[in-house]
């Protein structure tokens, strides 16, 4: 699993999970209630399995998020291509398919599974 540090923000009464400076990811609607009440509070981290960051596609999906990174290792597994990036000095791993033009040292488009995130809270150690 991948671990982030984020923070909650709201923005135009949307409630968003800020990464970096330039990267924050809208809220699936179906958790905004139940994260919004973690607003301000410094110390979470936003969880994403590596399956959950793909190369980005059209799917229809408004809680698939796309963003732009630049690929540190990319690691060919046969069915399946492993990409390692840096968000914020964290290791970041996904999981693209061979044929996705992922390459080493190259910046690519990757979107990640928004329905499928975990925020925990540092403090406690719980998932929200």
């Amino acid at each position: 699993m991948n671990f982030l540090p984020c923070e909650l923000e709201e923005k135009d009464s949307r409630l968003f999970v800020r990464v970096d400076k330039n990267t924050a990811f809208a809220v699936p609607p179906d958790r905004t209630q139940r994260y919004g009440q973690h607003k301000g509070n410094g110390k979470l981290s936003l969880g994403l399995r590596p399956e959950h960051i793909t190369e980005a596609r059209q799917t229809g999906d408004p809680n698939i998020a796309s963003f732009d990174t630049h690929l540190d290792v990319t690691e060919p597994m046969g069915m399946e291509t492993y990409v390692y990036f840096t968000v914020n000095g964290r290791e970041v791993c996904g999981r693209v398919a061979p044929k996705s033009g992922a390459r080493e040292g190259q910046p690519m488009t990757l979107a990640a599974d928004l329905n499928n995130m975990h925020l925990i809270d540092e403090a406690s150690g719980r998932v929200i």
